[in-house]
């Protein structure tokens, strides 16, 4: 018996990599999506709080009652799978994957939920069985969730969403965990609350960790030099010489359903610290991307530009959408490094981050 529930497993992973790779390329319907997502979830909540779990269970069940809450457990396997494999691409595309940040954290931790979920016997006996972490995964992914779909569907901007969902997820986790009455209760309230202003603080001050999903930037490049005629992306260089840095710019390829939700700040850093905060140019070019770009001033140059750079890409509420590294070296063409060590050993160009 348990050979034919791993079996299953095996296919319910299989299905939700199916997902994967629906709400990859089909972004232009992610907002119908995700409300029949949000749907699920308020499905999700009544099922959880009410029919499945130790504390709905009785000594003596009829076989109609047991009946009822295996089909409902199976139902809500079904919903966390196929929200965690529907979220977890979008996080992905957003997230800035490079050492240099951390919010592709979540991504990672969406997947781990959506493959627990496809695994029959250890969802069935050990996640349903405890409460605390039964809820613990609905409230990451109702946070998930609202994060993406309030920007997609009332059009605010991502700092707002991610406030909103902030607020609404300690709420909804008290009440999936405790009784109305305890949660309602003076001590219960007291902690709902403080709670909620914990997790809106975090929220709040760690947002540079949490990506703008579904914002996602799948290109950025810096160039220098005269602009082509036709130009709309600067030509990619990762690595410029100090005496060739006229008309230094950096572009910013963004792609969001339904468009973009709010503007964007270019943050040129030099050796790790900010050089010049811009609001770059929007460019309509061909395709379904909306191009930013900003020229760095000459008098933000600093006077010994050697050394590794960086053209950061933010929300204007404060999130990371992506950067792109650079270096400068001497008119010789020696790094920073060399010049430090005298090492005529080159190192690695820098990449990308935040882009496919």
């Amino acid at each position: 018996m348990r050979k034919i529930w791993w079996l299953h497993s095996g296919v319910a992973l299989s299905f939700g990599l199916g997902v994967m790779l629906f709400a990859r390329a089909g972004l232009a319907h992610a907002d119908k999506v995700l409300i029949a997502l949000f749907v699920s979830w308020l499905l999700l909540f009544v099922a959880l709080r009410f029919i499945t779990g130790p504390a709905n269970r009785r000594e003596q069940e009829g076989f109609a009652r047991k009946g009822i809450r295996v089909a409902t457990n199976y139902i809500i396997k079904q919903f966390y799978q196929q929200m965690f494999f529907f979220l977890t691409p979008l996080y992905a595309s957003s997230a800035t994957w490079s050492f240099a940040s951390w919010n592709w954290w979540l991504a990672p931790l969406l997947l781990i939920c959506a493959v627990l979920s496809t695994m029959d016997l250890v969802f069935d006996h050990f996640v349903m069985e405890r409460r605390w972490l039964a809820s613990a995964m609905y409230g990451l992914a109702m946070f998930s969730l609202l994060n993406v779909l309030l920007p997609l569907v009332v059009e605010c901007d991502h700092a707002t969403g991610l406030i909103v969902a902030g607020a609404a997820t300690p709420a909804s986790v008290a009440l999936l965990t405790f009784s109305v009455r305890s949660v309602l209760s003076p001590q219960g309230a007291i902690l709902t609350l403080g709670m909620t202003g914990l997790l809106l603080a975090g929220v709040w001050y760690g947002r540079a960790v949490i990506p703008p999903a579904p914002l996602a930037m799948p290109e950025t490049s810096v160039g220098n030099g005269g602009y082509g005629e036709l130009e709309c992306m600067p030509s990619s260089k990762h690595q410029l010489r100090a005496d060739q840095l006229d008309k230094l710019r950096c572009g910013s390829l963004l792609r969001e359903p339904g468009g973009l939700k709010e503007p964007v700040v270019h943050v040129w850093v030099h050796n790790g610290t900010e050089v010049s905060r811009q609001s770059p140019s929007q460019f309509t070019c061909d395709g379904d991307g909306v191009v930013f770009r900003s020229e760095l001033e000459p008098a933000k140059l600093p006077k010994d530009p050697i050394g590794t750079w960086a053209c950061e890409t933010w929300t204007r509420g404060g999130q990371l959408v992506g950067l792109r590294k650079f270096e400068v070296v001497t008119k010789e063409g020696k790094t920073l490094e060399e010049l430090h060590v005298g090492s005529g050993s080159a190192i690695a160009a820098p990449r990308d981050a935040g882009v496919d």
